[in-house]
């Protein structure tokens, strides 16, 4: 009947959920334990489950560490990258260099367990899931720098490395993961106006007008 063909997408939409929701317990378990720590049996209770359903999701423990560590190395850099790549002209560069930080610092704020496997759980990888986390990385730090040497061409920025600058701002606003909790003196929209402000301020040319 044709109702009954129709009915497989409503389940690969849960199921696609049901994998986010692994992902996050997993990185909040490997988080709070430590990776080496935890066993798939583990996550499997946790997330009320059989440990042959986790299986069905997730071939193995590296996969699910490598899931969780592309929440911050594949999916933040998938999203970032169009802001740095077009070609809008209704906002400058300086413009879309605020709001690429608010989206990474919100980003940290949104996914801290990810972010914490992501900076100390990395080398448990095999090598090859670790050169596939790092082709990320060097992708958007690379466009980062592209995109502060097109500014600076642009006559909006100052900065005589570009490449170097886009590592300081990346050390900027990813060691705010070191330190950031819920509940401090500034919530995390107000850390982000305030990382975008001090971003733009780095590499902001004197002779365009505020």
């Amino acid at each position: 009947m044709p109702a009954a063909e129709q009915q497989p997408a409503p389940p690969r939409a849960r199921s696609g959920a049901r994998r986010a929701e692994i992902v996050a317990l997993a990185s909040r378990m490997f988080r709070e334990r430590g990776y080496h720590a935890v066993g798939m049996r583990a996550i499997a209770e946790a997330a009320n489950m059989q440990a042959a359903s986790l299986y069905h999701h997730f071939r193995s423990k590296e996969e699910l560490l490598l899931e969780a560590i592309f929440v911050v190395d594949r999916d933040l850099v998938v999203d970032q990258l169009p802001l740095l790549e077009s070609e809008d002209d209704d906002l400058n560069h300086r413009e879309r260099l605020a709001q690429l930080v608010r989206g990474h610092v919100l980003h940290v704020g949104a996914n801290r367990d990810a972010w914490w496997v992501a900076g100390r759980e990395l080398r448990a990888l095999s090598p090859e899931k670790l050169d596939a986390v790092q082709v990320y990385r060097r992708r958007y730090q690379h466009a980062i720098a592209e995109f502060l040497a097109a500014g600076v061409a642009a006559g909006e920025f100052q900065c005589t490395d570009p490449r170097l600058t886009a590592l300081a701002v990346l050390d900027m606003i990813n060691g705010l993961n070191e330190w950031f909790a819920p509940g401090g003196r500034l919530g995390i929209s107000e850390l982000a106006d305030r990382y975008a402000d001090l971003a733009v301020r780095l590499v902001a040319a004197s002779t365009v007008a505020a």
